[in-house]
């Protein structure tokens, strides 16, 4: 009987891959990260160490640690800078993931981020473009963010793209340009800019999304007493009335709540109940399965009523 072998000769190790995205520990891990992401003599591996900063961004202590490796502007030059699309992509989606977290906001503060990814919105890639808006999104959910995007520049730009982008993309600005006009200063320079006019133009929008946004934003701009006078003249009553039956919910409820804005002056009050069907449209809503649509619908109804005729057409509609 042969004796257990005791000892052994191993082959060389198979070499690791150029390419691969080979893990550090501990403080190294993520500057090793950053690093390969900030290097430019690998593309594959700059593509893959993106899509796994993608990945690390979900937690939050890996975030930090990556933010403090310095990772944000090398993101927001890779958005806008390198030809090749894919990079920017990746990037830009990384972008967006980094917004998400606390650290990362006040990192892209910091950078002056928002001012830097502006040049993005113009990518001839959808998906970059719809990365950098989301990125934004997430960005100006706190109020940092939104004073930075105003400070930058973006309400007029919103307004153009808002008016001009691809359907796919398009609902993005408008939401966006929602949250810019929560800064007087943002609101002001979209106003200026003709943002009621192009929020009304998307409300006939094949795309349920755009008439979503455009409602919304439409709605938001109209707390300003000269925003209502240019929807009123504008013709955006009955455009709104007609999509009280929208098969969308969230198209039904946001355009409540725009005319519940627009109705806050006499004007906006007399041109709704001059809608033929207007009333018992909204009137209907008060039973709609959505709670949000039947609570915008009893706003508006609430400032409806002020109006004689209106209060008519109420008494008469079974659903009041």
């Amino acid at each position: 009987m042969a004796a257990p072998a005791q000892h052994e000769a191993k082959g060389m190790p198979v070499l690791v891959q150029e390419d691969k995205v080979v893990e550090a520990f501990g403080a190294l891990k993520a500057p090793k990260l950053v690093g390969q992401i900030a290097q430019e003599d690998n593309q594959k591996l700059r593509l893959n160490a993106l899509r796994v900063l993608v990945e690390e961004l979900r937690n939050p202590y890996s975030a930090g640690e990556t933010v403090r490796a310095g990772v944000c502007p090398i993101l927001t030059e890779l958005t806008t800078k390198p030809e090749d699309k894919d990079t920017r992509e990746a990037a830009s989606k990384a972008l967006c993931a980094l917004a998400v977290d606390s650290n990362g906001r006040a990192a892209m503060t910091e950078n002056e981020s928002a001012a830097s990814v502006l040049s993005a919105l113009s990518d001839p890639s959808p998906v970059v473009r719809s990365n950098v808006y989301d990125a934004l999104l997430n960005y100006s959910a706190v109020r940092a963010g939104v004073n930075s995007l105003v400070a930058a520049g973006y309400a007029p730009v919103l307004v153009e793209k808002a008016g001009k982008e691809t359907d796919d993309v398009r609902h993005m600005p408008l939401n966006l340009l929602y949250n810019v006009c929560k800064n007087e200063a943002g609101l002001k320079a979209a106003l200026e800019s003709n943002a009621v006019e192009t929020c009304i133009d998307n409300l006939e929008h094949k795309d349920s999304l755009v008439k979503h946004h455009a409602c919304a934003t439409l709605g938001f701009l109209c707390f300003a007493d000269s925003a209502k006078v240019t929807a009123i003249q504008n013709s955006a009553v009955p455009a709104l009335a007609g999509l009280l039956s929208d098969h969308f919910w969230k198209v039904r409820a946001s355009s409540a709540s725009a005319l519940s804005a627009v109705m806050q002056t006499d004007s906006g009050k007399k041109a709704f109940v001059s809608c033929e069907g207007a009333v018992s449209s909204l009137v209907k809503l008060l039973k709609d399965s959505e709670p949000s649509v039947a609570v915008a619908a009893l706003k508006a109804v609430a400032c409806a009523a002020v109006h004689p005729g209106a209060r008519g057409e109420m008494r008469e509609a079974g659903d009041c």
